[in-house]
């Protein structure tokens, strides 16, 4: 089986899994054309892309964790009021050039606009006018990508993975200790001034799949009350529970 969900790389082959003449179908076959991507990855990043947009636009795509940074061209290819994509991690595969000129091909508008840097999180520069985002970053270091942004105060976007809760015990016992971890960043993101939402992608992308966004309240100018971007409000059940 080759699903949206699919660990399986994309191969010149798979270009008939993108007839169409949309974006989502032409990003797919440029990034078939690369043969090194999985298409899991692809969807991830097509999905959270999508909502990140419905909440935040304008400035520049700083994405953490990047691996072949693939989310932060997708912004870009979605929103035309982003600016620029800087692409980090501490070791960018060394396939993201494939990748990044199979879209250009395809997209050229992306030429000169997408930047790798290796480095640690700490090494960048942010500042509030950025979006930073991260997908699957995993365990802590989703904590870590929320800390960086949330101290420059810009938005926020981030799709936890690998919650490390075994040696949490006081999350011991709960139904769902990873949603726990969740409410947790979101309620420590209020406490520092930003209003959360906790849209999500398709499970069949990914059963990982709440993402986490904030912005810091004072620049919150559009109200997004639709679901795809609702308002976090962890129940009186989760406090007592966690407490």
């Amino acid at each position: 089986m080759h699903g949206v969900g699919s660990r399986n790389k994309l191969r010149a082959s798979h270009a008939r899994l993108y007839p169409g003449s949309g974006m989502l179908d032409r990003l797919g076959r440029a990034i078939c054309t690369a043969e090194c991507l999985p298409r899991k990855e692809l969807h991830e990043a097509w999905e959270m892309a999508t909502r990140v947009r419905q909440c935040f636009t304008g400035g520049r795509v700083v994405d953490l964790c990047c691996g072949y940074g693939l989310l932060g061209q997708v912004m870009l290819l979605l929103d035309d009021s982003l600016t620029v994509a800087i692409a980090v991690d501490v070791k960018v595969p060394p396939n993201h050039g494939l990748i990044h000129q199979a879209i250009a091909e395809e997209f050229p508008q992306l030429r000169g606009r997408v930047r790798f840097v290796n480095a640690p999180l700490q090494g960048i520069d942010i500042d509030a006018d950025d979006i930073v985002v991260s997908a699957h970053a995993c365990g802590p270091l989703s904590d870590d990508v929320i800390s960086t942004g949330a101290d420059r105060h810009a938005r926020l976007a981030v799709l936890p993975c690998c919650h490390q809760y075994r040696r949490r015990a006081d999350l011991a016992g709960l139904p769902d200790p990873a949603l726990a971890m969740d409410i947790e960043r979101a309620v420590l993101l209020r406490a520092r001034g930003y209003r959360v939402w906790t849209p999500s992608i398709p499970v069949e992308v990914s059963p990982k799949n709440r993402l986490l966004l904030g912005a810091p309240a004072s620049r919150v100018v559009v109200d997004h009350d639709d679901a795809a971007a609702s308002q976090v409000s962890p129940s009186p059940a989760w406090w007592s529970q966690m407490a």
